[in-house]
């Protein structure tokens, strides 16, 4: 008897966001937003509040200024590798392929609480929507998901 035959992994790289140019009035906002918050707080005798809303501030904001990684996306047959972290299949319920006139991306239920969804975006000139959706059809029900409302109005206020 032959031994089974070993499925071929399914390799891309993309960026692990997309890059949001940020005019000075966006960073503006976010520091006169940050401040309110913290003096409203003082007023209210709750510094430590305060100092964790500026230093969370000041965090974004570098945060927002950096450019994005490329990383590295592999399937194989035990999981989802996104970089560093690593997704067994067994810990994940379903996934779901969305394509738009201006991404692709792949949405993974995930059985955390904390994380539920999983989004990783395709880059289509490196890897093929197809066969993406054929190898992880073999592991995963394919059952449509989509981003949430909160994912969506942050994506608009430029985050």
């Amino acid at each position: 008897m032959a031994p089974p035959k070993k499925i071929e992994s399914v390799h891309w790289q993309t960026y692990e966001y997309d890059q949001k140019d940020r005019s000075a009035d966006w960073f503006w906002a976010v520091g006169i937003i940050t401040v309110a918050i913290a003096v409203t707080s003082i007023i209210l005798n709750n510094v430590l509040f305060a100092i964790v809303i500026i230093l969370g501030g000041f965090a974004l904001s570098l945060y927002a200024s950096r450019p994005p990684r490329l990383i590295d996306i592999v399937l194989d047959e035990a999981g989802i590798r996104i970089d560093r972290y690593y997704y067994p299949y067994r810990a994940l319920e379903s996934f779901w392929i969305e394509e738009t006139d201006t991404k692709t991306q792949i949405l993974l239920k995930s059985q955390r609480l904390i994380m539920p969804y999983i989004i990783i975006s395709v880059d289509t000139e490196e890897a093929s929507v197809d066969k993406i959706r054929k190898y992880l059809s073999r592991y995963l029900p394919e059952v449509f998901h989509s981003e949430s409302i909160f994912e969506k109005i942050l994506e608009k206020l430029g985050f």
